[in-house]
């Protein structure tokens, strides 16, 4: 019997969670093992995960987890628990909103594609824009392009991608210091792809997510003394020392020098753009 092991990470925002949980115990699909992995939350998720009717791991961390750590420890459990190297694979965010025969027509898309890492399509909420699927990251200028509905690319994130546990060993887990959060699913996808795995969407597979609990912030109105400090937090998607190391890990040799002149030069035009739009806001005050 097919089996599928739905791997999430969460920390404190119970009630987002517990939507999720409700969602996978709904499911057509029965055979589900959850392995969540909660990362110091402190608002009674774990106990309420606990007392979910679902198969389930719970994987517990200190808070220092983040997207790539909590998902490598994952990858840790599956390779040290001997399970099926047949069995499916689910990496999901808690904030997405899934049908109950989400995981049935993933395991029926992916059933027919070998050597395949499936992503779900995503569309916001509130406005219904395609937001997530699959991705071309182009290697010479470090911009990426979300594919049409069905399409292959080079890459995804792991917001709802569907792949077996032996392809998952055979690609290996993530990297939780050089990459500890954002990055981490495209470089892990980009490295799939690398490897001769296709990387696919497709159009009967879908969620709804709202991009108000993505954890996206708007970097450019911050006050001059926290800009600093979050732009080179672990949760900052415009960390220059993580966007170096993702190049140095996803890229082919040849092209590492081009993407690296990019990317700092991206990196200094923002800052240069934060400076002026700070400026002005200043001689307006005054």
């Amino acid at each position: 019997m097919d089996k599928i092991h739905v791997i999430v990470a969460v920390h404190n925002r119970i009630n987002i969670t517990r939507h999720f949980i409700k969602s996978l115990e709904a499911q057509s699909f029965k055979n589900i093992h959850l392995i969540l992995i909660d990362d110091g939350s402190t608002d009674g998720t774990y106990e309420m995960v606990s007392g979910s009717s679902l198969n389930k791991t719970i994987i517990r961390g200190d808070g220092n987890l983040w997207w790539g750590g909590a998902l490598h420890e994952a990858y840790l459990w599956l390779k040290r628990n001997d399970v099926d190297p047949e069995d499916f694979v689910l990496t999901a965010n808690d904030d997405i909103k899934i049908d109950d025969k989400f995981i049935q027509n993933g395991i029926k898309i992916l059933t027919n594609e070998l050597n395949t890492f499936l992503t779900a399509n995503g569309y916001d909420l509130n406005s219904g824009e395609h937001l997530d699927g699959t991705v071309f990251y182009n290697f010479v200028d470090g911009t990426s392009v979300l594919a049409t509905h069905k399409h292959t690319a080079n890459c995804a994130s792991t917001r709802a991608l569907f792949f077996r546990v032996k392809d998952f060993l055979k690609v290996g887990g993530f990297h939780p210091i050089l990459l500890p959060h954002y990055g981490s699913d495209y470089e892990f996808t980009i490295r799939a792809w690398r490897k001769g795995y296709q990387i696919l969407s497709d159009t009967e597979l879908k969620y709804l997510v709202d991009k108000e609990t993505t954890g996206y912030m708007n970097y450019i109105d911050l006050p001059a003394k926290d800009f600093t400090k979050k732009i080179f937090s672990k949760k900052s998607v415009f960390n220059p020392i993580y966007k170096i190391t993702f190049i140095i890990l996803a890229c082919p040799l040849k092209y590492i020098p081009i993407n690296l002149i990019f990317q700092i030069k991206r990196y200094f035009k923002n800052v240069v753009l934060y400076i002026k739009r700070h400026l002005a806001v200043k001689m307006k005050d005054k």
